[in-house]
């Protein structure tokens, strides 16, 4: 976390400013499933400093792009990474469980002006809070395809993005599974209407190397998997940062 104590958080993302409230008091509480969501986390912010940059490898290699869907879990209370994504592509789903959800949509709210330029040195002016929708989703224990399906994704989505989902052992197999569900939605369409496979992006903060082992160990199992190497990163996130962003697609 940033600063767990702070109400709220100054940051500036390439000539952006960002203001970023968060609930000290719910973080410190003995709520049942968890608080981890209800403060801003380092390596969330260090994503939305990457995904800014306008030479981010995911839109030069076109796995992003204007007219793409992309999902988020775990987006927490911040919606940084949503709010420096959401002009740069067509459509954006952030999730979490319910009790961050109310944070999530004031921060959101708050930091996408309609018709402001997204970032320095961007000429684009889409108004970035038409689309973001943000849902609960809870990938532990909610079954993914109802959730797809409510939300108009039937064909699914072409990115899912996750930072700091993975932080001890008991959320590898449901996070792995989850991401697997949603995977496999855009496989099964894709037969249909010749779709790219959905391609999933992990974001890390290296803290307990058992944990990370075994959930590249299960995640291989499933997913085809690269680690993305220091020079398509930015210095926040390269080697020696203490954190690690792998992309993968469905086997």
């Amino acid at each position: 976390m940033l600063d767990p104590k702070a109400a709220s958080l100054d940051l500036t993302i390439r000539g952006r400013d960002f203001t970023l409230t968060q609930s000290p008091g719910l973080l410190q509480s003995d709520r049942e499933g968890g608080t981890t969501g209800a403060a801003v986390w380092a390596t969330s912010v260090r994503v939305a400093q990457w995904i800014a940059d306008p030479e981010n490898v995911l839109f030069k290699q076109k796995v992003l792009g204007q007219t793409s869907t992309v999902l988020e879990l775990g987006s927490g209370i911040s919606g940084v990474v949503g709010c420096v994504l959401a002009s740069r592509v067509e459509r954006l789903v952030l999730t979490d469980q319910q009790y961050t959800l109310k944070l999530l949509k004031e921060n959101v709210a708050a930091n996408t002006p309609k018709n402001r330029k997204q970032a320095r040195g961007s000429s684009s002016h889409k108004d970035a809070s038409s689309n973001i929708v943000i849902e609960p989703l809870d990938w532990e224990t909610d079954s993914i395809a109802p959730f797809l399906s409510l939300n108009g994704l039937m064909t699914g989505v072409d990115l899912v993005l996750a930072c700091d989902c993975i932080y001890n052992y008991a959320l590898i197999e449901p996070f792995t599974q989850a991401c697997a569900d949603i995977c496999r939605v855009r496989q099964q369409a894709s037969e249909l209407d010749g779709l790219q496979p959905t391609v999933c992006v992990v974001a890390q903060h290296l803290r307990q190397p058992d944990v990370f082992e075994e959930w590249a160990e299960v995640f291989l199992r499933t997913f085809r998997t690269w680690r993305i190497s220091a020079e398509l990163l930015n210095e926040a996130l390269g080697e020696g940062s203490g954190f690690s962003v792998h992309i993968a697609v469905l086997k």
